[in-house]
């Protein structure tokens, strides 16, 4: 009964085209390290089986690691009382998670594997992990017996639409390039993090609560994602390019007060630095704002404030401030000043 991986069609939608044709077996397996995907998955099964009436009695879900088996097969054996099934989701068991579990022996993974084989047809049971499962024989072996959905990362063209998806029920319209930024800002893709849908989900809400209702505009992303990190970047600019040393300390400090990573503070000034410096010989060379937007492939918005600080710096300001936070990047990695100190000396120096 186990779904062959189609390399083309992601879970979700199969899963939705298994769900709207009615297409469920008694078992079902659901992992992944899309977890919202996962939840979705299972709710939409309670309540397209479960009476909303009658929850308390036909829909039992456990996160205990440690439910024994034969209390997991006596749920799944009693009979729904007023829906069309009854549905027992087990979230997280510990036969999923570890290889060898604490407690369970190897009866247990054959009276559940055991089930899987000869279900009750009046029952959904669902089994659901977070885990990988690549060492795991039990894990493996669930895979067979059951109806199984790996609800692993999406790809762009997949996250997109979910994303364009949820701000067409908001009523706001988006653009593909505000889209891609925000997608590309998120760190979604980011192999070593661990931002995932539920993340962009709630980033969603920040950019739509953030817009004036009408269009998202890459400000209200920016403000969303980057917060105020972003904020500080674009204020302490302005207020060192303008000679105001001291508003620029006081934003410094209030970063670091709040408890910002000073190595991100550092990379995002080098970044931002970097850019400027381009877009000050992009100008110099009598190119446009549209001309340099093409050739950087970098949002209007923020070549626009690029080239605002480029008119308050000099080619040679720029190249030097930019030495000294390579020097106060490298410093502050290697001991040589503490954090705090090498900050306010780049303040000074701009």
């Amino acid at each position: 009964m186990a779904n062959k991986k189609d390399k083309q069609e992601h879970a979700y939608k199969k899963f939705g085209a298994d769900l709207k044709s009615d297409d469920f077996g008694p078992v079902l397996f659901l992992y992944g390290i899309e977890q919202y995907l996962v939840e979705w998955a299972a709710l939409s099964l309670v309540k397209k089986y479960v009476n909303p009436a009658a929850l308390s009695f036909d829909f039992v879900k456990t996160d205990d690691e440690n439910t024994p088996v034969d209390e997991i097969v006596a749920s799944c054996e009693t009979f729904p009382m007023f829906s069309e099934k009854r549905v027992v989701w087990v979230k997280n068991h510990s036969l999923l998670k570890s290889v060898n579990p604490k407690g369970f022996s190897t009866a247990d993974k054959e009276a559940l594997l055991g089930y899987a084989e000869n279900p009750s047809e009046q029952t959904i049971l669902i089994l659901s992990t977070d885990a990988d499962g690549e060492k795991n024989d039990f894990f493996k072996e669930l895979k067979k017996k059951s109806q199984s959905y790996d609800f692993a990362a999406l790809d762009y063209a997949q996250l997109a639409a979910f994303a364009e998806k949820r701000f067409r029920a908001a009523g706001i319209a988006v653009k593909r390039d505000i889209l891609r930024y925000m997608i590309e800002e998120s760190g979604y893709f980011n192999k070593e993090g661990e931002y995932r849908i539920l993340n962009l989900e709630n980033d969603i809400k920040k950019i739509i609560a953030h817009s004036d209702g009408m269009e998202i505009r890459l400000e209200d992303v920016s403000a969303a994602l980057n917060g105020d990190m972003d904020t500080f970047i674009f204020n302490f600019l302005d207020a060192a390019a303008g000679k105001k040393k001291d508003v620029a300390f006081k934003i410094m400090h209030n970063m670091l007060n709040a408890g910002s990573d000073v190595f991100a503070i550092t990379g995002m000034l080098i970044n931002q630095f970097e850019l400027i410096l381009e877009v000050k010989e992009f100008k110099e060379d009598a190119m446009s704002m549209p001309e340099i937007v093409k050739i950087m492939k970098i949002h209007e918005f923020r070549i626009k404030k690029a080239i605002q600080a480029a008119d308050r710096f000099t080619k040679t300001k720029l190249k030097e401030i930019l030495v000294q936070l390579y020097e106060i990047d490298r410093n502050i990695k290697t001991g040589v000043l503490e954090q705090n100190l090498a900050l306010e000396l780049l303040v000074g120096r701009i």
